[in-house]
């Protein structure tokens, strides 16, 4: 359908202009060098932290994982995976189970809103609206795989659309038990532009790998 297809161009087209602000990566967004993902992979878990626990405990957190900086000046550009993993595996030694997926859930809305408001056109959103959900689905898809450097870095990232579609992550540069923040972004993004219910589940595929696999459906 060339409709789904052109809504798949210009939610590339969005997503890779509003990087041109964020980083001076080469055209078409992919980092030049490095494993580096999205400042919103900071910038979102800081404000959930915040109003989780407070600026100071935050803070501290910020500060016991050698990024203090950050805290008290949030990225504006690319940021290391590596700093960002090292942050992800702070929260989750210093957090009870619930509580870290809890907050990640929390930044992982917030991020996909993000994107939402500031990455994808609103006549894109519309339109997407009114497409069937499969073909909504396959149009996100390729995006989100074209731009998944912002969420996964460098590391091989896979689609297969269908009911469910199918995004997998392998060598995942941000791993957490279970990838709630990465699940929080892709089911607020699917959600809001398919314009129905969504749930996203996460399995680890293959463990020697970190091959992470997420299954999303949607109902209505």
């Amino acid at each position: 359908m060339s409709g789904s297809g052109g809504i798949s161009q210009a939610l590339l087209n969005a997503a890779h202009a509003g990087a041109a602000g964020e980083t001076s990566d080469p055209p078409g967004g992919a980092p030049s060098d490095g494993n580096l993902v999205g400042p919103n992979a900071i910038i979102q878990t800081r404000a959930a932290l915040v109003d989780a626990y407070g600026a100071g405990r935050g803070r501290r957190i910020f500060r016991d994982a050698g990024l203090e900086a950050w805290f008290d000046t949030p990225p504006d550009r690319m940021v290391p995976a590596d700093r960002v993993h090292r942050l992800n595996s702070h929260l989750l030694a210093v957090l009870d189970g619930e509580a870290f997926e809890a907050l990640m859930q929390d930044a992982g809305r917030r991020t996909g809103r993000y994107i939402l408001e500031n990455r994808i056109p609103a006549p894109a959103r519309t339109l997407l609206g009114l497409l069937p959900p499969g073909l909504a689905a396959r149009a996100l898809l390729k995006a989100i795989k074209a731009n998944s450097w912002t969420f996964a870095g460098t590391a091989e990232v896979r689609i297969t659309p269908g009911h469910p579609a199918i995004i997998e992550i392998s060598a995942n540069p941000l791993p957490m038990p279970g990838c709630p923040w990465h699940a929080a972004v892709f089911q607020i993004l699917f959600a809001a532009l398919l314009k129905r219910p969504v749930v996203v589940s996460h399995r680890l595929a293959a463990a020697e790998t970190r091959l992470d696999r997420f299954e999303v459906l949607w109902r209505g």
